[in-house]
């Protein structure tokens, strides 16, 4: 940026001066050589306002330009800076998705052994079941051929 400036400031200085070098080149001379009028010394007084405003405007034009240089020089330092700080923050972040991942399958382990843990106790508890059930079939026909032998006796 700061060579662009200078380029283009180096530019407008050339072209100011070749425009000026053509001047002196079709000036008139007789003109100078004349002896001055009332109205000459005002055009020469308009010509010296003109060239005080056009000195003024330069020197503000300068001032603008390099306040920009140095606004843009630290805007992009900033914008560095805070690019910088934006991918850190983001790789923080992935750094603590990162682990909250690996939580998940731990934890997901873990569900899939207390899930096994609970379809092995379910399996013997319907074992158990089943054994209480024809154990209590087994008792009630003990007794109804209990009852049965003791109504036969009597």
């Amino acid at each position: 940026m700061k060579y662009k400036v200078t380029t283009l400031l180096t530019a407008l200085l050339l072209f100011n001066t070749s425009v000026m070098a053509m001047d002196l080149d079709t000036c008139d001379y007789s003109s100078i050589l004349q002896p001055v009028e009332d109205s000459n010394i005002e055009t020469m007084q308009d010509t010296l306002l003109q060239s005080q405003e056009l000195l003024s405007v330069s020197q503000n034009l300068l001032t603008i330009s390099l306040q920009l240089l140095n606004s843009a020089e630290t805007v992009n330092t900033a914008y560095i800076n805070a690019m910088l700080r934006l991918s850190d923050d983001i790789g923080i972040m992935a750094d603590r998705i990162g682990e909250m991942a690996d939580r998940i399958i731990a934890t997901e382990l873990q569900i899939g052994i207390m899930a096994d843990r609970i379809l092995e106790t379910q399996r013997i508890q319907s074992q158990n079941l089943a054994l209480t059930q024809s154990n209590l079939l087994k008792a009630q026909e003990n007794f109804n051929n209990l009852l049965i032998q003791l109504t036969q006796s009597q």
